[in-house]
């Protein structure tokens, strides 16, 4: 199909430094060009030449400061989003909205301020060719992430997209990544996680969403948003 792109690009973990015992931040970048391809190459080759274990894991994280490095390195020619649950973004953001409801102010404060440095730090690196994604799914910790994106992404001047995380194709064969993910022995829970986590079509997106009170023009308006990417 003439009209078909294939993106090229790589769900980095992001951190700040390479200590043990952190957590490591899903971030997703996209090349728009032959220099973003090279970029992500180097951020690659970097992240695993400094790869260390942690927690019975090789771990190949890169820093803000590489990341930085490089983008300063190859300007114009990297997009950026916000990624799946497991992002700087909704990880801070469900910590503010569970710190809320118990009224901890302090939790509340230091997640806020860490959403407002990422963001800011994000949109200087990237300014234009940044984007808060949110992702179709039902779980409690979904909905409510995404029903508070709305307004940060409003408060910051951040256009959302959508992204379905699709770890498999259709939705028939989730029993299939299933057996898949606890293959290695025991039984992990991951039916909550990954229940929404396959290729969905325009309609069951928008049928997802309203779960998480997007009306039916906000979420074409996101997937407008993803035709911008898909421009660039």
């Amino acid at each position: 199909n003439p009209n078909f792109k294939v993106a090229l690009g790589n769900e980095i973990y992001l951190t700040g430094t390479r200590e043990n015992g952190q957590r490591y931040y899903h971030f997703i970048l996209i090349a728009k060009n032959k220099k973003g391809h090279r970029a992500l190459r180097e951020l690659s080759s970097i992240a695993w030449m400094n790869s260390y274990w942690d927690r019975g894991m090789e771990r190949v994280p890169t820093t803000y400061e590489e990341l930085e490095n490089i983008v300063k390195k190859y300007p114009n020619s990297l997009i950026a989003t916000t990624a799946c649950l497991g992002g700087e973004l909704s990880v801070n953001t469900l910590a503010l909205i569970d710190a809320e409801k118990i009224n901890d102010k302090k939790s509340a404060e230091t997640a806020h301020n860490n959403i407002v440095n990422f963001l800011l730090w994000c949109k200087g690196l990237f300014g234009e060719d940044f984007y808060i994604e949110c992702a179709p799914g039902a779980s409690r910790d979904q909905k409510l992430v995404n029903q508070r994106l709305v307004a940060i992404a409003k408060a910051f001047d951040l256009k959302m997209v959508v992204g379905s995380d699709a770890h498999y194709l259709k939705k028939e064969d989730r029993y299939v990544h299933k057996a898949y993910l606890n293959s290695k022995g025991g039984e992990r829970e991951v039916d909550e996680f990954y229940e929404f986590a396959y290729l969905q079509s325009n309609d069951e997106i928008i049928e997802i969403l309203a779960q998480s009170g997007f009306n039916k023009d906000f979420v074409l308006e996101m997937f407008d948003n993803s035709d911008k990417i898909y421009d660039k």
